[in-house]
Parts: structure tokens; sequence; C-alpha cells
């Protein structure tokens, strides 16, 4: 006779057997071991029957892959006085090419060529030149790049075309990935960008094109400065690229919660300038027209604040657009670059001589009564010194001191500079800054030392023979004049301090702007009389200086004007 199992007692009171237990716990065996036979098989469906398909789909759309990114720093703004924009950076569209890894050549050639302004048969034709060249440098082992550029830094519309195309496919792509998601079997995509990268990068832009094109330089397309003081200034406006992980999605943006900033991005410094730019451009028109009548190799005009010594405008023609600046100085070679106002050499003239004589009032050599008499020329040892014809003749005769920068007399300035002395003269001359580098980058000034001088040197130097200045130095010596005496260093940058010097007894700068005057109103300077305006200036003509040799080229001449206004 069996014994009898008795049941047991469950929750809330009801019973059930032991049998029944086990025949749960094998049920939910078998269930379990059903449940891991579908999913190990459906897996060794996708890895066999479906791999290739996945591989493809993945390599395409690529579920999420990690990824790293650079990120642009944005180099520094340089601006006028005024906060006007004359270089900034702009982000643009840059397109490379993998050709390996475009698949569909003639489809991706067709979607592509008609945003970015080419035609498919072009961009077809390329893509496959491209490919050949790394399967051949491959064949004979040798080193090749793997992606090529195809368009570099596009902005305005041809930008606005990739950027609405790009967006219209990752809203595509994304619709498309929604549908996967719900249909049973995978639905085959095909990739407009296959092999294309689309890369959002700094590119720098000249708002005013050709203003000031000299000054401001350019950079190249590493973002590195290469002239002007985008060169000068590089290491203060450049930035700090920084870098970005994240993992991508499958519309090609970075999946949400997945970005992590490894190395933050930092902007380049903000310059800004003295110049200003309306003033700027009047200097630059009033060049043109220069180059127009005249037709000289190059030109400068500078204008400056005598107080501050704020540079308003800094010149030079010719000029090139600098958002165009590969195929101008293509066109027109380097020197287009080169600003005169800082870096060009010249003998100074007729323009040289008020300071001079300006210092030996200085020192008490001669006064406002001194006269001195002009035949025509001066014998100084075995050379002769002549003026240049004057009303049909070269004597001046008798003059006075503001006779003598009137009629702008070489006999006269020579004899005050043999009075003056060798050492005088250089040191005078020294205070007013004219061998000095007044801005980073400017030419100095070149006059050997006075030690050796003969007397015929002494007198040639006195009248601006044998001696170099650059334009800029010039202008801030008479700003030294035209400001009771007190020279100010020329200032380009706005936040640089002012620095001053009193180099002349503003008594003396009084008398010299009253014969600067004279010679505007009744000498050799009538052309530069503005009505309503006093004006005070002198003129100069030079032979030109050939580079690296002695002597000068005949035929050659430097005209310069220097002045300011009012008088006063």
């Amino acid at each position: 006779m069996r014994a009898r199992r008795s049941p047991v007692t469950g929750r809330g009171g009801r019973a059930f057997s032991v049998e029944h237990a086990r025949w749960r716990l094998t049920f939910l065996g078998w269930l379990m071991l059903l449940l891991f036979a579908g999913v190990w098989g459906r897996l060794l469906y996708l890895q066999t029957v479906k791999a290739e398909e996945l591989r493809e789909l993945s390599a395409r759309y690529g579920g999420l892959r990690k990824r790293t990114w650079t990120v642009y720093g944005m180099r520094g703004t340089i601006r006028d006085r005024h906060g006007n924009v004359l270089a900034m950076d702009v982000m643009s569209l840059s397109v490379y090419i993998r050709p390996k890894a475009v698949t569909e050549v003639k489809q991706v050639a067709q979607q592509l060529a008609p945003v970015i302004g080419s035609s498919p048969p072009d961009l077809e034709q390329k893509i496959l030149q491209w490919r050949q060249r790394i399967e051949q440098a491959h064949a004979a082992q040798r080193a090749v790049p793997t992606a090529f550029t195809l368009e570099r830094e596009l902005v305005g519309e041809r930008a606005r075309r990739l950027r609405e195309a790009v967006q219209r496919e990752r809203a595509r792509l994304r619709e498309v990935m929604k549908q996967t998601a719900r249909s049973p079997r995978p639905v085959r995509l095909t990739s407009w960008l296959d092999g294309v990268d689309i890369v959002e990068e700094p590119r720098r832009q000249y708002p005013y094109g050709s203003i000031a094109s000299a000054l401001i330089g350019f950079t190249d397309r590493e973002g590195q400065g290469q002239a002007g003081l985008e060169l000068l200034l590089n290491k203060r406006l450049s930035p700090t690229h920084g870098t970005v992980e994240g993992v991508l999605g499958a519309a090609g943006q970075i999946a949400v919660g997945t970005r992590h900033v490894v190395t933050a991005p930092r902007n380049g410094e903000e310059v800004r300038l003295t110049i200003d730019v309306n003033i700027q451009s009047i200097a630059e028109e009033c060049l043109q027209e220069v180059v127009r009548k005249h037709q000289p190799a190059g030109a400068c005009a500078i204008v400056m604040d005598i107080h501050q010594g704020d540079l308003l405008a800094v010149a030079n023609a010719p000029s090139i657009d600098l958002n165009r600046w590969q195929e101008e100085i293509s066109q027109h070679g380097l020197g287009v670059m080169r600003n005169l106002a800082t870096m060009a050499l010249f003998e100074p003239g007729s323009t040289f001589k008020p300071i001079v004589i300006a210092e030996a009032m200085q020192r008490g050599v001669v006064g406002q009564g001194s006269r001195f008499y002009c035949p025509g020329s001066l014998k100084v040892g075995k050379h002769t010194i002549r003026c240049a014809p004057h009303g049909g003749r070269r004597a001046h005769g008798s003059q006075t001191l503001e006779e003598v920068v009137a009629h702008s007399c070489n006999v006269a300035t020579a004899q005050i500079g043999m009075r003056l002395g060798a050492h005088a003269l250089y040191e005078g001359v020294q205070r007013f800054g004219l061998w000095d580098k007044p801005l980073p980058g400017a030419e100095r000034g070149r006059l050997d030392r006075p030690e050796g001088w003969q007397k015929i040197r002494l007198a040639n130097v006195a009248f601006g023979q044998g001696v170099q200045v650059t334009p800029i130095a010039l202008a801030a010596a008479y700003a030294a004049i035209a400001n009771d005496g007190v020279y100010v260093k020329p200032r380009l940058l706005w936040n640089e301090p002012v620095h001053t010097q009193q180099v002349l007894a503003p008594e003396v700068a009084a008398r010299m702007r009253q014969y600067l005057q004279a010679v505007v109103d009744e000498g050799t300077g009538k052309l530069a009389q503005v009505r309503g305006y006093t004006v005070a200036g002198k003129t100069g003509t030079a032979q030109k200086v050939v580079p690296g040799r002695r002597g000068y080229a005949p035929g050659k001449y430097v005209a310069s004007f220097v002045g300011f206004a009012p008088a006063e």
C-alpha cells in the first residue's frame, strides 16, 4: 500500500502538489531553451545569410561609430578705430573625395556636381583619375593620400547650396532609418555622399577687398599670416583648435549624449587699429588718381594724427583684392604686397631741408635775421653744388631763411649744413626718429656715421642726398614740427601707449611752420593749396637710387610732399 503524499499549502490557503510544481519548472525550462535557440538562430542568420548586406549597410550608414573631430577656433578679427571689420574668419565648406570609398562614381558625380558648380562628366573623370593614381602608387609602393581636395573654402551661394543639399540628405536618411526600424526586412540604402567628406572650416574674409591690402596682408589656406599685419601679428591672431569625440549616427550627426570635448578651442585675439577706413578709402582714391595721371611704379600716402601719433590711413598703390590674393599675386607678383609707406627707403631730397634748418635754428647756428646768398652754384672742394632752375634761372640771390625754404635752395641749405657740422646734423636728425623703426616690420633709415664725412658729403646730406628714410618716418618728423616740437611715435594699434619726446623748442617749431606755410602759399608747393584751409608743407624731388649699386638710375625720380593742415 503506497503512502499518500500530502498536499502543500500555498499563499492564500490554496493547495498544490509537488508534481504540479515540477511540471511548471519543466515547461519554463523548455520555453527558455526555445527562446535562446531563436536568438542564436537569428544571430546565425544575420552573420551568414545577411552578412554581406549588413556589412554594406553598416559601411554606408554605419549605425554608430566613434569618431574624433577637430573643432576650429576662429582667427582674431582685425578692426579699424570705429570697429569696422577689416579682416575676419567666416565658416566655409570644403569638399574632400576618398576615391577608393566611392562605390558609385557616376551617381556621386551626378548628384554632387550641380551643387558645387561642376559638370558630372568632369567630376566623374576626376574621381577615376584620383583612384587610378592611388592604385599606381600602391603598385609602386609609394605613399599617396587617401583623400583629395575637390573644393576648398566655399562661401556664399555655392556654400548655401551645399548646406541645403546636406540638410536634405540628412533629413531623408533619418526618415529612411525610421522606416527601416519598422520594416520586417532591411531596406537597401544608397548614399548621396558615398566617399565624400564635407568639412566646415574657417576661411579668412576681407570685407573691404583691396582697401589697405598691403597693410593688412593675408593668410594662407592653413590660416597662417603670410604678409602685412596678418604676418606681423600672427601669434596674437592665431587660434588654438580643439578636439571633440563622439558617436556618429546614421544621419551623419553626433548622437545625442555622446559628445565629449577633449580640448576646447580658443579664438585668436581681436586687434583694433588706429586706421579710419573712411579716411583710408579717400587716400586710396587719391592715389589711384595719381597713378592714372602719372603712371608711377608705386605710390603711398599717410595720414597721421600729430597729437596721438595715430595712423589714420596707410595707403599704397598698386593694391590687390585680398579675397583673391592668389590670383592677384600670380598676375602682378608678390611686390604688390610691399608696404611702401613703411618699407620703401628713398632719398628725401628737399623734404629733408626743413629738418636740417630747424636743427640749425635750435642750436643757434642760424636765426631769423640770417641771410644767405645763392649765385646758382657752390664749389665744395672739387665738386659743384647747383640749384634747380627757378623762374628760368638757378640763382636765388640774397635770401632770408623763409625764402631759402620756400625756394628750396640747395646752395643755402648746404651752407647751413656746413655751419652746423657733421656730428650736430647727424645727432639732431636722429632725434626726429629718422633712423628708428617707427613700427614693427618697418625699415630703418640709413645714414653712415659722421666720423668719416668729407665736406662735400656733409653738404649733400644737408639737402637730402645720400641719406635714405621711409615715408612713415618722414611723416612723423614733420608731425613734430606741427606739434610744437613734440615728436610722437607713430601708432598703429589702438591699445599701444603714446610715446612722446620734445625735439624742438616750441618757438623754433612755430617759426618753421611759418616757413613751410610760405612754401605752399608762394613757393614750390602751390599745388597743395586747399580752399578754406591754411596748409604748410614741403615738396621734394630726388633721384632714384639703383638698388644694390652705387649711383642713380638715369631719368628715374621720387617725387614727394609732406605737409599738415591747418598750418597754425
